[in-house]
């Protein structure tokens, strides 16, 4: 099985802020949000760190709504916010809300789960313009190339092209999306050896999946 990972990337958002939005939601959900020290590998653990360009939230292994909470943010903190997802480590995506509503996502492999038709497929393409505008200081250029379907030769090829030629990580790699979150200011809050270096919470919340 490959990676699974999901995160929202609260845009110019503050630490206290995004905690006390996470912690009402899971209040309102039959849970709780308590600071504790714990480590990606235990169950319930939290991750908060702050970037230049907002707040990362790491979601424990076995939440499944981020994208719900990611929408909750938006709301309650009037941010954009990032809803970041790696699918078994096959491929990186993201949704953007702002106010509640999608106003922009992206998937390089739209087809992964069932065949896309039209506008639906069309939706999934990313838009750079509409990322730069909830962005400060963000140009779309800067980003536009991560913002590509991935084509047989970039999953298959043994020659994996980059984005940009400052990137860690090449076309068809799910980390791909750290190298995208860097240039929006946003922090990945796990270090190399897997160790979070943001703040850590217990994080207990009734997921829908499960509800």
């Amino acid at each position: 099985m490959g990676l699974f990972l999901s995160m929202s990337g609260v845009v110019g958002g503050t630490e206290d802020s995004v905690i006390d939005a996470l912690r009402t939601y899971a209040e309102c959900n039959g849970g709780s949000l308590e600071d504790k020290q714990l480590t990606t590998e235990e169950d319930g653990c939290l991750v908060i760190s702050k970037g230049i360009g907002g707040v990362t939230v790491l979601y424990p292994g076995d939440f499944f709504d981020w994208e719900t909470v990611s929408q909750f943010l938006s709301e309650r903190l009037a941010k954009a916010v990032f809803s970041f997802h790696i699918h078994d480590g096959d491929l990186w995506m993201y949704s953007l809300y702002e106010d509640g509503e999608v106003v922009d996502q992206f998937n390089p492999v739209p087809d992964y789960w069932q065949e896309l038709e039209g506008e639906e497929r069309d939706s999934w393409r990313g838009n750079p313009t509409a990322v730069a505008q909830r962005v400060p200081g963000l140009a779309p250029e800067e980003i536009s190339r991560y913002l590509v379907r991935w084509d047989d030769e970039a999953l298959k090829s043994p020659l994996r092209k980059k984005a940009y030629p400052t990137d860690k990580f090449a076309y068809g790699e799910d980390w791909q999306l750290v190298d995208f979150m860097g240039k929006l200011g946003l922090d990945y809050p796990v270090d190399d050896r897997g160790m979070p270096h943001g703040l850590t919470y217990l994080f207990k919340c009734e997921s829908e999946e499960t509800s």
